[in-house]
């Protein structure tokens, strides 16, 4: 009896290691292309669905890679933005590039999660405005007029910790606008 309970303990312990290593070889070599992306996303207001996309770009140096997210639609580009990875860690942060990489390729990829798309027509402008700094669309503009006549998409975009946003389709301007930012 004694021996079977070794043997399965060995056996278990064994398969949690291979089930370990399996999680650590999804990890991408640090230097190389991170790359999410999200498909059939309706944000503008008409049928067409839109992919978001955000990637980096290669470096053997952290403080060198830029992370680059676009809205693409029919394989036009309808709005880019860019920034260093850097600014998602503190410049007092000690950590090691490979921990920073790590964290890098988690927030990559939940980057485009559920939580980050909200309607409009939960609160109004003027709510948003108040939590937040305005951007693009004044209060009492035209922008903001339309935006409150009918309810929008909100995407919002954590860009590091000084570059939070939260953009919209304006069909009168036929772009992306920021509704706040930090």
């Amino acid at each position: 009896m004694i021996h079977f309970l070794w043997l399965v303990l060995i056996t278990a312990h064994s398969f949690a290691l291979q089930s370990d290593s399996s999680i650590f070889s999804r990890h991408k070599p640090f230097g190389s292309v991170l790359r999410t992306v999200r498909d059939s996303v309706r944000m503008t207001d008409d049928s067409s669905y839109q992919t978001l996309q955000i990637e980096t770009t290669k470096s053997r140096r952290f403080d060198k890679i830029n992370v680059r997210f676009g809205i693409y639609q029919h394989g036009k580009r309808l709005f880019s933005d860019r920034w260093n990875a850097s600014t998602y860690f503190d410049k007092k942060d000690r950590l090691p590039d490979s921990v920073k990489w790590h964290q890098l390729e988690y927030l990559l990829k939940v980057f485009f999660i559920n939580q980050n798309f909200t309607m409009s027509g939960d609160d109004s402008l003027k709510d948003i405005i108040e939590r937040a700094h305005s951007a693009d669309i004044r209060l009492g503009s035209d922008d903001a007029r339309e935006f409150e006549a009918s309810p929008h998409k909100i995407f919002s975009v954590y860009g590091g910790r000084d570059h939070l946003y939260a953009l919209t389709w304006l069909s009168s301007k036929k772009k992306f606008m920021k509704v706040w930012k930090n």
